[in-house]
């Protein structure tokens, strides 16, 4: 299976490089009104891609850190858990026989035979 992601992955970065290698011409690239840069075409693909990264991961950061912080709580209560039972496993309490506090049974009373 790793070998299998392995080619996967070296297809992709060669298909990449093609595309750098096929991309050449320069484009015009207008970052400010006004303002212009003759850049090659991979470079403003390439650019793209990397603010698009950079945008995905700001707007899950804020997920990020409400996932880790329930982390941390589940974590505690398992612990909390944990750390309870083994304490009940470790020191059983012995059990004492309940004191009786029924009356002694009554003997039937027996009559005489004629």
């Amino acid at each position: 299976m790793k070998l299998i992601y392995t080619i996967i992955k070296v297809i992709i970065l060669l298909l990449f490089l093609l595309l750098a290698v096929i991309n050449t011409d320069s484009v015009a690239f207008h970052y400010l009104p006004g303002q212009k840069a003759d850049l090659p075409l991979i470079v403003v693909l390439f650019g793209a891609f990397v603010i698009g990264i950079a945008f995905g991961m700001f707007a899950l950061f804020g997920r990020l850190l409400a996932l880790r912080s329930e982390n941390n709580r589940l974590r505690a209560e398992v612990k909390k858990h944990a750390h309870l039972s083994e304490k009940d496993l470790a020191a059983p309490v012995p059990q004492q026989p309940a004191p009786q506090t029924t009356a002694p049974a009554k003997q039937p009373v027996q009559t005489p035979k004629p």
